[in-house]
C-alpha cells in the first residue's frame, strides 16, 4: 500500500513540478510576471499539498490587507499549509533557493531569500520586503531563524519585524500545529541535517498529514516597537498551540485532570 501510494504521489508531483516549469519559463520574460507570479504561485503550491496528502483546518481568517505574518516553524510543509489559505509571498533561508528545480521555482514565484548570519543579506531584505508591504502584498516569516520538532516555538526574533514597522501594515501572528505526538513531529519535522529529497521521499509514502492553522488577530506596528511586536506575536501563537495540545492529549485521555499543565510556557 505505501509503495503503491509513494508511485502515485511521486507520478502526479513530477507531473505537477513540470507544470510549474513550463508556467515558470512562459511568464519569466513578461514585464506583469511579479504580478502572474503571485496568482499562480499560491495555487501552485495549494495543488502541492493535495498531492503530498496535506489536509488543512483552519481557524480564524487572514488579514485581507498587506500585512506580515509570523509563525512558528516545523517543516517546508509550513508554506504548503499558509498557502491553501492565503495569497502570500515568503522569505526562506538561501539553502532553499539552492534545492533542484524547487528553488529556481520558489525564486521564479517571488520568495525572497536570505542568507542567514549574513547582516549585508539581511539588510538587503529589510528593503525588499519593506517595498513589496508597501506595494499592498502579504508577506510571510518565520522569525524563529529555524525549525524545531516541538509544539512550543522557540524566541521570535524581531529583526525581520521592522519591514512591517518601517512599512506602516500590520504583523499577523500565525499557529501551525500537527499535533503533539512523537511520532507526527518526527514525520513532518524537517531538522537538522536532513535533505529536502530524503524528507520529500518519505512523506511520499506516508499516511496523510492533518495541519491546523490559527490566523489571530493582528497586531499594530504604530509603536515601532520590534522587540515588543516579536514577543507578543510569539506569546500569542504560543498560547494558542499550547492550548491546542491540551486539547489533543483530553481526547486521547477522556476525563483525566488537565488543570494547571502546559500553559505556563506562553506567558
Amino acid at each position: 500500500m505505501r509503495g503503491f501510494r509513494r508511485l502515485y504521489r511521486a507520478t502526479a508531483l513530477l507531473a505537477h513540478v513540470l507544470l510549474g516549469v513550463v508556467i515558470a519559463c512562459a511568464i519569466l520574460p513578461l514585464p506583469s510576471r511579479p504580478r502572474l507570479a503571485r496568482r499562480l504561485g499560491p495555487w501552485w503550491l495549494r495543488r502541492g499539498a493535495s498531492i503530498l496528502g496535506v489536509r488543512v483546518m483552519a481557524h480564524g481568517v487572514p488579514a485581507q490587507e498587506a500585512c506580515l505574518l509570523v509563525g512558528n516553524h516545523i517543516s517546508w510543509l509550513d508554506i504548503l499549509v499558509l498557502a491553501t489559505q492565503c495569497d502570500t509571498g515568503f522569505v526562506a533561508k538561501a539553502e532553499v533557493g539552492r534545492w533542484p528545480l524547487i528553488g529556481w521555482l520558489a525564486e521564479v514565484g517571488g520568495t525572497e531569500f536570505v542568507q542567514r548570519g549574513s547582516h549585508d543579506s539581511a539588510t538587503r531584505l529589510l528593503e525588499r520586503m519593506m517595498r513589496r508591504l508597501k506595494q499592498g502584498e502579504r508577506l510571510t516569516v518565520f522569525p524563529e531563524g529555524t525549525s524545531r520538532a516541538q509544539v512550543v516555538p522557540g524566541r521570535f526574533r524581531p529583526r525581520l519585524l521592522q519591514a512591517a514597522v518601517e512599512a506602516g501594515v500590520h504583523v499577523q501572528p500565525v499557529a501551525i500545529y500537527y499535533g503533539a505526538g512523537a511520532e507526527i513531529l518526527k514525520r513532518v519535522a524537517f531538522v537538522g541535517e536532513e535533505t529536502f529529497l530524503h524528507h520529500l521521499w518519505l512523506l511520499l509514502a506516508a499516511d496523510p498529514v492533518l495541519a491546523e492553522v490559527t490566523f489571530l488577530p493582528p497586531l499594530s506596528t504604530v509603536l515601532g516597537d520590534s522587540r515588543m511586536l516579536a514577543d507578543e506575536a510569539w506569546n500569542a501563537a504560543s498560547y494558542t498551540l499550547r492550548r491546542l495540545e491540551l486539547y489533543e492529549l483530553e481526547a486521547k485521555h477522556p476525563g483525566r485532570t488537565l488543570h494547571g499543565v502546559g500553559l505556563t510556557h506562553a506567558v
